[in-house]
């Protein structure tokens, strides 16, 4: 009787779980349901992953910060195609990121911005990349070169210029020989 009973609420339980009445960090723990959020994330089932991402936020498993399942839920949303959803938790990952995880967040926080269509908040954003993580070297050129492609499409030509050649540093590599390019471009328009 009582191991009936017992198998009965299990499978109520799980039944709940899988409904998101009971949150899966009561059914598991947060480090499997981290593990599992990981899982489903790198198969490209972001939706699946979001959801057990928003469950372990509460309760982050040991060693993960809050900042870093904030980042995991933007890169899900991102992926979803919901912008404005990824730029709110990258923002709120900002503020609980070890210092070497912040040029890549702030880079998406940019980036969110100019898919948006918010050009000038994007600006701002991706400048602040090299203004608060210098040493941050190929997020320097990367916030850099968008900076002149949304200051470009706000017919900024000048500015747009001035940070494609920040950009393209001394043309050595592909990506900066292409950024020296667009400056010469732009002020030709």
């Amino acid at each position: 009787m009582r191991k009936s009973l017992f198998q009965a609420f299990l499978i109520i339980l799980l039944t709940l779980s899988t409904q998101g009445l009971v949150p899966a960090s009561e059914v598991k723990s947060a480090s499997e349901t981290y593990s599992r959020a990981n899982s489903l994330c790198a198969s490209a089932r972001f939706h699946d992953a979001l959801i057990l991402y928003q469950n372990v936020l509460a309760a982050p498993p040991e060693g993960v910060s809050n900042g870093e399942v904030h980042s995991r839920i933007g890169d899900c949303e991102f992926r979803l195609g919901n912008f404005k959803n990824a730029l709110d938790a990258y923002r709120a990952a900002l503020k609980n990121l070890r210092e070497t995880q912040k040029p890549e967040t702030q880079y998406w926080i940019g980036f969110c911005c100019f898919l948006l269509g918010r050009d000038a908040e994007a600006v701002t954003e991706f400048l602040k990349i090299p203004q608060n993580y210098p040493a941050s070297a190929m997020w320097v050129g990367t916030a850099y070169y968008w900076a002149g492609r949304a200051s470009e499409r706000r017919g900024e030509t000048d500015r747009a210029a001035e940070y494609y050649r920040k950009a393209g540093g001394k043309g050595k590599t592909t990506q900066g020989k292409f950024a020296l390019k667009k400056a010469v471009a732009v002020n030709n328009k």
